[in-house]
């Protein structure tokens, strides 16, 4: 037998008769040469062995083919894995620094690991929900070429107007993010500018000493007032949208007739240029600053400065009236921002040092927060209350922005619910600053028909915020102005509170009516609950004591002591027959809703127990607590069927999904999770937040977990992948650059 290919074929090729001696004749040779039947069997067997050499050679190239194909997908993918896995990384490295940067990393991430293993579509995945979750930016603007000096929002919050160092002024869409008109009227710097109440016109000043009037509406030029010989920093309309002020390197303040173009008044009492000048809300008033490091508050009436504020090392660039024209705020070249009062002329707070000099200033509508913006990249809140109260605590709140771009000017919508910050770099970043609270959060819960979201957090009064806009549509303030739990009636229309002060609340959903006080307890009440009926309430005190109320009329149907130990948690059953307590002594126990009587106790003692909940079919109770550990515990048989670890602290909060299905839990150690209830497996871990968490609450369509706690804001989690791509979508108003990609992928142009 042949040993190899090339072997078999020359076998192949022979006649397969022994070879003849040299002696035999050559006419025998001759006559078998001659044989036609001899010549086609050797042609024959010719044909089948280059049949056969034609088949094993295709098979050789088949396989060369292959191999080399083979090859090429697997660079290509290893390629691919690294290209993804360098967008995972930009996307998480750059999430605090440039959210913007990060928020397009993360969605190119999202769309390359579409199809990919599930290993990298999870870490795509978990860098899209860190970006939706740990920066607040919105959507960011772009069209201008070089630094942008100011900014103002419309009334109604739908167009954001800009004045750039490349001389032009647009309006850009704050809804999502399109393409702005650019408005030519200047033909240096544009310095300022300002929108006037009805925001249907916008001034603008520049450098070149011009005073032009928008048309906002149609993006056109409405007229233009005298030409000023020197450049213009600020202007500003009055409240009535009759009076024009404007400021520049002239030391005098001048108020013009925005209508007719008139000058109306020169205010002299500076000795340098004027930078920052701003209307009080009634219009009787108007403050100015600058080069001098003095403000002035003018008597509109009579023209007269009626004080001169000294306390500025430097000169003071920006001014604001907080909305009840009590404080104004002032800020500069110094570092510091100051409060001042406006009655009488004194200054109230001299707000902590900032790294660069302060370029901007801004109350929110409610006046609850002041806005600062330095040079160092920053953009700090403070809360007004604390920074004007004697003795208040003043410090700022987490940063914005921090990304080393100079934030040049900021502004409030008028819901309060977004802050739009300026920089160097020609954008306008839109910050998201809805369900934000002035103390850590110890409740959260959905109204029925997911429309509204009740809060109550450290502190403060509780919250019904209306979840589409981030507007607060009602406060409930209780005797104590401290709320640590809340909870909706199963029909959406009363809330339950349980206050600091030993009184429990049941108010009125729309706030129409007042509420029904539930007193009885000594000293705090830590849990309220409605019946499944929504007929019933019950409470559970730190002194130990269970309150079962009606809920219509705030008859005490039922007090219960259940021991020694202050009580956390209290729960209805499914049928509302029973309540469910939990201690501080870890004392877990079911007692009848009617005559209080103990129907039976599932632990007698053992670590702290800090919340409860129940199944939606109300077959499954889990409890969690200082052990770190969440149990799930079967209510026919009253024993524990599946404990779930993979906590680091105390577990504070737990919820179960509305199908049963998924249950979530919140704990100290800064995470949230979700767990599958059938398994006990660990679906997912959210991204870590700035504390302890000590809230959650599913949607009633299961599709978001709400979740709060120590950085005293309401974070929403889509737990879908396809929402979490859809809500990354929103914010994002474009792709990687080249250079970008250049920069953080190695690769240019960015691959497709």
């Amino acid at each position: 037998m042949a040993s190899s290919a090339d072997g078999m074929i020359a076998e192949l090729l022979t006649d397969g008769r022994p070879a003849r001696s040299c002696d035999e004749g050559s006419t025998a040779g001759h006559a078998l040469t001659a044989d036609p039947s001899v010549i086609a069997r050797r042609m024959r067997r010719r044909a089948i062995g280059l049949g056969i050499l034609a088949f094993l050679l295709a098979i050789a190239a088949i396989a060369a083919l292959v191999a080399r194909q083979v090859a090429e997908l697997q660079r290509r993918q290893q390629a691919e894995v690294a290209l993804s896995l360098q967008l995972v990384a930009t996307a998480v490295r750059h999430v605090d620094s440039d959210p913007d940067l990060a928020a397009r990393a993360a969605l190119a991430a999202l769309r390359r690991t579409a199809e990919a293993a599930p290993f990298l579509r999870a870490q795509a995945e978990d860098a899209a929900r860190r970006n939706l979750d740990a920066n607040r930016l919105r959507l960011t603007l772009r069209g201008h070429a070089g630094r942008i000096n100011a900014i103002a929002f419309s009334p109604d919050g739908s167009l954001i107007a800009s004045a750039g160092q490349d001389g032009t002024v647009r309006l850009g869409n704050a809804v999502d993010g399109s393409a702005s008109p650019e408005l030519r009227g200047h033909e240096g710097e544009v310095r300022d500018l300002a929108l006037d109440p009805a925001g249907q016109t916008l001034a603008s000043v520049g450098e070149d000493g011009r005073i032009v009037l928008w048309d906002v509406g149609r993006g056109e030029r409405l007229r233009e007032l005298p030409r000023q010989p020197e450049p213009l920093h600020g202007v500003a309309f009055g409240p009535d949208g009759e009076i024009v002020a404007t400021v520049g390197q002239s030391p005098v303040v001048r108020l013009w007739d925005a209508d007719t173009g008139g000058l109306l008044a020169n205010l002299s009492g500076h000795k340098g240029q004027v930078h920052a000048v701003a209307f009080s809300p009634d219009g009787r008033h108007l403050a100015t600053a600058g080069t001098d490091a003095s403000l002035r508050i003018w008597d509109l009436l009579s023209g007269r400065a009626l004080h001169v504020l000294d306390g500025h090392a430097g000169t003071v660039l920006v001014l604001a009236f907080s909305p009840d024209g009590r404080w104004l705020a002032s800020a500069g070249e110094d570092r510091r921002a100051r409060l001042w009062d406006v009655t009488n002329g004194t200054a109230v707070r001299e707000l902590a040092e900032q790294p660069g000099a302060i370029r901007a200033a801004a109350f929110s509508p409610d006046g609850s927060l002041l806005a600062t913006g330095d040079y160092d990249g920053s953009a700090l809140l403070w809360d007004v209350a604390g920074c004007t109260r004697p003795g208040g605590e003043c410090p700022p709140r987490a940063p914005f922005a921090g990304d080393g771009n100079p934030v040049t000017d900021l502004a409030f919508d008028a819901a309060g619910t977004t802050l739009a910050t300026t920089g160097i770099d020609g954008s306008v970043k839109l910050w998201n600053l809805a369900f934000g609270h002035e103390g850590a959060i110890r409740s959260l819960a959905f109204s029925p028909d997911g429309k509204r979201l009740a809060t109550a957090a450290a502190g403060t009064d509780a919250a019904v915020w209306e979840l589409a806009s981030g507007r607060i549509l009602h406060r409930f303030a209780g005797p104590a102005g401290t709320t640590a739990r809340v909870a909706w009636s199963p029909d959406g229309s009363r809330i339950a509170a349980a206050q600091a002060d030993g009184a429990a609340m049941l108010w009125d959903a729309a706030g129409e009516r007042p509420p029904l006080t539930l007193l009885g307890h000594a000293g705090r009440v830590n849990d309220i609950a409605f019946s499944s009926d929504g007929r019933s309430v019950v409470t559970a005190g730190h002194d130990g004591m269970v309150g079962v109320w009606d809920a219509v009329s705030g008859t005490r149907r039922l007090w219960l002591r259940t021991g020694t130990a202050p009580l956390n948690r209290v729960i209805f059953s499914r049928d509302g027959r029973s309540v469910l307590t939990a201690a501080a002594d870890g004392a877990l126990a079911e007692w009848n809703a009617a005559d209080g009587k103990r129907q039976r106790t599932l632990q007698q003692r053992g670590d702290e127990i800090l919340d409860l909940a129940l199944s939606p079919d109300g077959s499954l109770l889990t409890t969690g607590g200082s052990d770190r550990v969440v149990r799930l515990w079967g209510l026919t048989a009253g024993k524990p069927v599946r404990s779930l670890a993979g906590h680091a602290g105390a577990i504070d909060a737990l919820a179960f999904s509305p199908d049963g299905r998924l249950l979530a839990t919140a704990a100290r150690d800064r995470s949230a999770r979700i767990w599958e209830v059938a398994n006990g497996s660990q679906r997912l871990v959210l991204p870590p937040q700035d504390g302890p968490v000590h809230a959650l609450a599913f949607s009633p369509d299961g599709r978001v977990l709400a979740t709060g706690g120590s950085d005293r804001r309401v974070h929403f989690h889509p737990l879908d992948a396809a929402q979490v791509a859809a809500a990354l979508r929103e914010r994002v108003a474009a792709g990687l650059t080249d250079a970008e990609c250049a920069q953080y992928l190695n690769s240019a142009p960015c691959p497709p």
